[in-house]
Protein backbone atom coordinates (compact mmCIF):
# COMPACT_ATOMS: atom_id res chain seq x y z
CA UNK A 1 0.00 0.00 0.00
CA UNK A 2 0.97 3.36 -1.34
CA UNK A 3 1.34 5.82 1.71
CA UNK A 4 -0.98 8.14 -0.40
CA UNK A 5 -3.45 5.04 -0.07
CA UNK A 6 -2.37 5.21 4.06
CA UNK A 7 -3.96 8.76 3.89
CA UNK A 8 -7.71 7.90 4.09
CA UNK A 9 -7.15 4.59 6.50
CA UNK A 10 -5.20 6.56 9.39
CA UNK A 11 -8.12 9.17 8.98
CA UNK A 12 -11.12 6.37 9.12
CA UNK A 13 -9.20 4.76 12.11
CA UNK A 14 -9.00 8.40 13.71
CA UNK A 15 -12.28 9.29 13.49
CA UNK A 16 -13.28 5.92 14.71
CA UNK A 17 -11.76 6.05 17.59
CA UNK A 18 -14.00 9.45 18.26
CA UNK A 19 -16.87 8.11 18.03
CA UNK A 20 -15.44 5.14 20.14
CA UNK A 21 -14.98 7.82 23.08
CA UNK A 22 -17.87 9.99 22.31
CA UNK A 23 -20.43 6.82 22.92
CA UNK A 24 -18.10 6.34 26.20
CA UNK A 25 -18.80 9.88 27.83
CA UNK A 26 -23.20 9.55 26.24
CA UNK A 27 -25.51 10.51 28.67
CA UNK A 28 -27.22 7.44 30.14
CA UNK A 29 -30.83 7.17 28.52
CA UNK A 30 -33.54 6.09 30.45
CA UNK A 31 -34.96 2.67 29.69
CA UNK A 32 -38.40 2.16 27.99
CA UNK A 33 -40.71 0.98 31.49
CA UNK A 34 -39.27 3.66 33.69
CA UNK A 35 -40.72 4.89 36.48
CA UNK A 36 -39.98 8.42 38.42
CA UNK A 37 -41.84 9.77 41.53
CA UNK A 38 -42.03 13.10 42.10
CA UNK A 39 -41.99 15.19 45.85
CA UNK A 40 -42.08 18.99 47.09
CA UNK A 41 -40.79 19.55 50.76
CA UNK A 42 -41.76 21.33 51.68
CA UNK A 43 -45.11 21.52 50.18
CA UNK A 44 -46.33 25.28 51.28
CA UNK A 45 -43.68 28.09 50.51
CA UNK A 46 -43.94 31.60 51.42
CA UNK A 47 -44.07 34.53 48.42
CA UNK A 48 -40.58 34.22 47.85
CA UNK A 49 -39.67 30.92 49.50
CA UNK A 50 -37.87 27.89 48.31
CA UNK A 51 -38.87 24.09 48.16
CA UNK A 52 -36.43 21.06 47.50
CA UNK A 53 -37.97 19.25 44.64
CA UNK A 54 -36.81 15.53 44.58
CA UNK A 55 -37.59 12.89 41.36
CA UNK A 56 -36.44 9.04 42.39
CA UNK A 57 -36.22 7.02 38.99
CA UNK A 58 -36.38 3.30 38.85
CA UNK A 59 -35.88 0.82 35.53
CA UNK A 60 -38.37 -1.42 35.04
CA UNK A 61 -36.27 -3.98 36.59
CA UNK A 62 -36.38 -1.76 40.38
CA UNK A 63 -32.88 -1.26 39.72
CA UNK A 64 -32.23 3.10 39.94
CA UNK A 65 -31.31 4.89 36.92
CA UNK A 66 -28.29 5.20 36.25
CA UNK A 67 -26.33 7.99 37.15
CA UNK A 68 -26.16 11.14 35.21
CA UNK A 69 -29.31 10.24 33.50
CA UNK A 70 -31.18 13.76 33.21
CA UNK A 71 -34.60 14.73 34.08
CA UNK A 72 -36.35 17.92 32.65
CA UNK A 73 -38.41 19.60 35.30
CA UNK A 74 -41.19 22.35 34.48
CA UNK A 75 -43.04 24.63 35.94
CA UNK A 76 -46.34 26.93 35.65
CA UNK A 77 -45.40 28.59 38.69
CA UNK A 78 -42.21 30.31 40.14
CA UNK A 79 -38.93 28.95 38.85
CA UNK A 80 -36.91 25.18 38.77
CA UNK A 81 -34.02 24.58 37.03
CA UNK A 82 -34.69 22.49 33.59
CA UNK A 83 -32.40 19.60 34.19
CA UNK A 84 -31.34 17.45 37.52
CA UNK A 85 -29.42 14.39 37.01
CA UNK A 86 -29.52 11.46 38.76
CA UNK A 87 -26.99 10.00 41.64
CA UNK A 88 -25.93 6.51 42.31
CA UNK A 89 -29.61 6.05 43.87
CA UNK A 90 -31.33 7.08 40.96
CA UNK A 91 -32.47 10.08 42.47
CA UNK A 92 -32.13 13.90 41.58
CA UNK A 93 -32.79 17.04 43.38
CA UNK A 94 -33.39 20.76 42.47
CA UNK A 95 -34.44 23.82 44.26
CA UNK A 96 -38.10 25.24 43.66
CA UNK A 97 -38.58 28.84 43.66
CA UNK A 98 -41.66 31.09 44.47
CA UNK A 99 -41.55 34.66 42.24
CA UNK A 100 -43.48 36.36 44.20
CA UNK A 101 -46.85 35.02 42.99
CA UNK A 102 -49.44 33.48 45.28
CA UNK A 103 -51.16 30.08 43.85
CA UNK A 104 -50.81 26.66 43.47
CA UNK A 105 -47.60 25.42 40.87
CA UNK A 106 -47.16 22.23 39.27
CA UNK A 107 -43.94 21.09 38.97
CA UNK A 108 -43.17 18.38 35.88
CA UNK A 109 -40.55 15.76 35.55
CA UNK A 110 -40.38 13.37 32.95
CA UNK A 111 -37.56 11.08 31.61
CA UNK A 112 -37.49 9.78 28.49
CA UNK A 113 -40.09 10.10 25.72
CA UNK A 114 -43.51 9.20 27.83
CA UNK A 115 -42.48 8.74 31.78
CA UNK A 116 -43.69 12.36 33.49
CA UNK A 117 -44.59 12.83 36.97
CA UNK A 118 -46.18 15.76 39.46
CA UNK A 119 -45.91 17.55 42.10
CA UNK A 120 -47.89 20.45 43.69
CA UNK A 121 -46.23 23.36 45.94
CA UNK A 122 -48.67 26.11 47.43
CA UNK A 123 -46.97 29.84 47.21
CA UNK A 124 -48.36 31.92 50.08
CA UNK A 125 -52.15 31.63 51.09
CA UNK A 126 -55.32 32.53 49.74
CA UNK A 127 -57.47 35.15 52.04
CA UNK A 128 -59.28 32.55 53.54
CA UNK A 129 -56.48 30.27 54.92
CA UNK A 130 -53.53 33.04 56.29
CA UNK A 131 -53.45 33.91 59.94
CA UNK A 132 -54.90 36.99 61.09
CA UNK A 133 -53.30 39.14 63.73
CA UNK A 134 -54.52 41.84 65.84
CA UNK A 135 -52.00 44.09 67.37
CA UNK A 136 -52.02 46.45 70.56
CA UNK A 137 -49.83 48.52 72.31
CA UNK A 138 -50.20 49.67 76.24
CA UNK A 139 -50.06 52.39 76.97
CA UNK A 140 -50.45 53.74 73.84
CA UNK A 141 -48.73 57.43 74.80
CA UNK A 142 -45.88 57.08 77.01
CA UNK A 143 -42.78 59.58 77.55
CA UNK A 144 -39.43 59.80 75.69
CA UNK A 145 -37.00 56.58 77.68
CA UNK A 146 -40.21 54.92 79.33
CA UNK A 147 -41.49 51.80 77.70
CA UNK A 148 -44.91 50.11 76.81
CA UNK A 149 -46.30 45.98 75.87
CA UNK A 150 -46.61 45.62 72.45
CA UNK A 151 -49.39 42.64 72.30
CA UNK A 152 -50.16 40.38 69.58
CA UNK A 153 -52.92 38.11 69.20
CA UNK A 154 -52.79 35.50 66.63
CA UNK A 155 -55.90 33.40 65.02
CA UNK A 156 -55.75 30.92 62.60
CA UNK A 157 -58.63 31.33 59.63
CA UNK A 158 -61.08 29.24 61.69
CA UNK A 159 -60.96 31.10 64.80
CA UNK A 160 -58.38 29.13 66.53
CA UNK A 161 -55.18 30.23 68.56
CA UNK A 162 -52.37 29.17 66.10
CA UNK A 163 -49.79 26.56 67.56
CA UNK A 164 -46.88 27.80 70.39
CA UNK A 165 -43.72 29.09 69.50
CA UNK A 166 -44.85 30.79 66.28
CA UNK A 167 -42.05 33.57 65.81
CA UNK A 168 -43.84 37.33 65.01
CA UNK A 169 -41.67 39.73 63.24
CA UNK A 170 -42.29 42.79 64.88
CA UNK A 171 -40.91 46.02 63.80
CA UNK A 172 -40.84 49.84 64.99
CA UNK A 173 -40.30 53.41 63.28
CA UNK A 174 -38.96 54.83 66.30
CA UNK A 175 -37.60 53.50 69.76
CA UNK A 176 -36.31 49.60 69.97
CA UNK A 177 -37.96 46.48 70.62
CA UNK A 178 -36.79 43.74 73.00
CA UNK A 179 -37.65 41.03 71.49
CA UNK A 180 -38.04 41.56 67.85
CA UNK A 181 -38.87 38.20 67.31
CA UNK A 182 -41.10 36.56 70.21
CA UNK A 183 -42.96 33.82 69.62
CA UNK A 184 -46.80 32.90 70.20
CA UNK A 185 -47.76 31.57 73.80
CA UNK A 186 -50.69 28.42 73.88
CA UNK A 187 -53.35 31.16 73.36
CA UNK A 188 -51.93 32.56 70.11
CA UNK A 189 -50.90 35.71 71.77
CA UNK A 190 -46.51 36.98 71.66
CA UNK A 191 -45.33 40.00 73.66
CA UNK A 192 -42.81 42.61 73.65
CA UNK A 193 -41.46 45.76 74.97
CA UNK A 194 -40.82 48.73 73.29
CA UNK A 195 -38.62 51.09 74.88
CA UNK A 196 -39.36 54.75 73.28
CA UNK A 197 -36.11 56.11 73.05
CA UNK A 198 -34.82 59.65 73.20
CA UNK A 199 -36.91 61.06 70.33
CA UNK A 200 -40.49 62.11 70.45
CA UNK A 201 -42.87 61.87 67.61
CA UNK A 202 -45.47 58.89 66.34
CA UNK A 203 -43.77 55.55 66.44
CA UNK A 204 -45.72 53.11 63.90
CA UNK A 205 -45.31 49.34 65.22
CA UNK A 206 -45.78 46.52 62.68
CA UNK A 207 -46.65 42.92 63.24
CA UNK A 208 -46.50 39.90 60.21
CA UNK A 209 -46.48 36.26 61.14
CA UNK A 210 -45.68 33.85 58.46
CA UNK A 211 -48.00 34.36 55.58
CA UNK A 212 -50.43 36.92 57.48
CA UNK A 213 -51.19 40.63 56.39
CA UNK A 214 -49.40 43.44 58.08
CA UNK A 215 -50.65 44.66 60.69
CA UNK A 216 -50.30 48.00 62.01
CA UNK A 217 -50.58 50.21 65.35
CA UNK A 218 -49.32 53.71 66.38
CA UNK A 219 -47.76 54.66 69.71
CA UNK A 220 -47.30 58.35 70.47
CA UNK A 221 -43.73 59.40 72.23
CA UNK A 222 -43.93 62.86 74.23
CA UNK A 223 -40.69 64.66 75.46
CA UNK A 224 -40.67 64.23 78.96
CA UNK A 225 -39.79 67.70 80.13
CA UNK A 226 -42.54 70.38 79.17
CA UNK A 227 -41.12 73.42 81.12
CA UNK A 228 -38.03 74.93 82.83
CA UNK A 229 -38.33 77.97 85.47
CA UNK A 230 -35.13 79.65 86.15
CA UNK A 231 -34.59 81.68 89.44
CA UNK A 232 -31.84 83.75 90.72
CA UNK A 233 -31.11 84.69 94.58
CA UNK A 234 -30.46 87.34 95.02
CA UNK A 235 -31.95 89.29 92.32
CA UNK A 236 -30.68 92.57 93.35
CA UNK A 237 -26.91 93.02 93.43
CA UNK A 238 -24.95 96.12 94.53
CA UNK A 239 -22.95 97.99 91.54
CA UNK A 240 -19.26 96.46 93.18
CA UNK A 241 -20.72 93.13 91.83
CA UNK A 242 -21.62 89.70 94.19
CA UNK A 243 -22.29 86.41 93.86
CA UNK A 244 -25.65 84.77 92.32
CA UNK A 245 -27.00 81.66 92.86
CA UNK A 246 -28.53 80.26 90.00
CA UNK A 247 -31.10 77.28 90.13
CA UNK A 248 -32.84 75.67 87.04
CA UNK A 249 -36.05 73.25 87.72
CA UNK A 250 -37.70 71.06 84.99
CA UNK A 251 -40.77 68.96 85.15
CA UNK A 252 -43.07 66.91 83.25
CA UNK A 253 -46.60 67.15 81.75
CA UNK A 254 -47.68 66.09 85.53
CA UNK A 255 -45.31 68.43 87.24
CA UNK A 256 -42.76 66.07 88.56
CA UNK A 257 -38.66 66.70 88.44
CA UNK A 258 -37.04 65.33 85.78
CA UNK A 259 -33.59 64.16 86.26
CA UNK A 260 -30.94 63.51 84.34
CA UNK A 261 -31.11 66.58 82.18
CA UNK A 262 -28.37 68.88 81.01
CA UNK A 263 -28.90 72.42 81.40
CA UNK A 264 -27.05 75.10 80.39
CA UNK A 265 -26.84 78.67 81.68
CA UNK A 266 -25.84 81.56 79.66
CA UNK A 267 -25.35 85.39 80.99
CA UNK A 268 -23.62 88.63 79.18
CA UNK A 269 -21.13 89.23 81.70
CA UNK A 270 -19.56 87.81 84.69
CA UNK A 271 -18.62 83.96 85.34
CA UNK A 272 -20.43 80.92 85.61
CA UNK A 273 -19.24 77.90 87.53
CA UNK A 274 -20.27 75.66 85.93
CA UNK A 275 -21.72 76.65 82.62
CA UNK A 276 -24.08 73.80 82.24
CA UNK A 277 -24.93 71.22 85.58
CA UNK A 278 -27.28 68.25 85.36
CA UNK A 279 -30.73 68.04 87.48
CA UNK A 280 -31.07 65.75 90.00
CA UNK A 281 -33.31 63.54 91.48
CA UNK A 282 -36.10 66.62 92.50
CA UNK A 283 -35.06 68.12 88.88
CA UNK A 284 -33.08 70.76 89.70
CA UNK A 285 -29.88 72.20 87.94
CA UNK A 286 -27.73 74.84 90.12
CA UNK A 287 -25.09 76.99 89.22
CA UNK A 288 -23.11 80.46 90.44
CA UNK A 289 -22.61 83.82 89.06
CA UNK A 290 -19.91 85.63 90.41
CA UNK A 291 -20.11 89.38 88.73
CA UNK A 292 -18.03 92.31 89.80
CA UNK A 293 -18.31 95.78 89.57
CA UNK A 294 -15.94 95.83 86.58
CA UNK A 295 -18.42 93.52 84.91
CA UNK A 296 -21.29 95.61 85.61
CA UNK A 297 -19.82 99.12 84.48
CA UNK A 298 -22.65 101.47 84.27
CA UNK A 299 -25.52 98.40 83.84
CA UNK A 300 -28.47 98.85 85.50
CA UNK A 301 -29.33 95.21 85.13
CA UNK A 302 -28.92 92.36 82.97
CA UNK A 303 -30.18 89.10 81.69
CA UNK A 304 -29.61 85.68 82.73
CA UNK A 305 -30.74 82.75 80.94
CA UNK A 306 -30.86 78.49 81.33
CA UNK A 307 -31.90 76.08 78.73
CA UNK A 308 -32.64 72.48 78.73
CA UNK A 309 -33.75 70.28 75.97
CA UNK A 310 -37.51 68.62 76.21
CA UNK A 311 -36.36 64.98 74.71
CA UNK A 312 -38.28 65.78 71.16
CA UNK A 313 -36.00 67.70 69.34
CA UNK A 314 -36.93 70.91 70.83
CA UNK A 315 -34.75 73.20 73.15
CA UNK A 316 -36.98 74.85 76.26
CA UNK A 317 -35.85 78.41 77.75
CA UNK A 318 -36.16 80.45 80.77
CA UNK A 319 -34.80 83.94 81.63
CA UNK A 320 -34.58 85.84 84.76
CA UNK A 321 -33.41 89.78 85.16
CA UNK A 322 -30.91 90.64 87.54
CA UNK A 323 -31.27 94.50 89.11
CA UNK A 324 -27.84 96.57 89.60
CA UNK A 325 -28.16 98.84 92.45
CA UNK A 326 -26.67 102.17 91.65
Amino acid sequence: MTNRGLVPFALALFATALVSLSCDKATPVAPDGTTISVTANPSRISLRGAATVTVVGRKPTGQPLDPGTEIRLSTDRGSIPAIATTDATGTAAATFQGDGRAGSATITASVGAMTMATAMVQIGESTDTKPTLLLSVSPNTVEINKTSTVTVIARNSDGTAVAAGQPVILTTTLGTLNPTRPTTRSDGTATSTLNAGILAGTATVAAVLGTSDQVTTTLTIRGNVSSIFLDAQPRTIPNTGGTITLTASLVNSAGQGVSGVQVTFSTPLGTLSPQSAVTNSSGIATARLQVTGADLGTQTSFRVTARAPDGGGQTLTSETTISVQQ
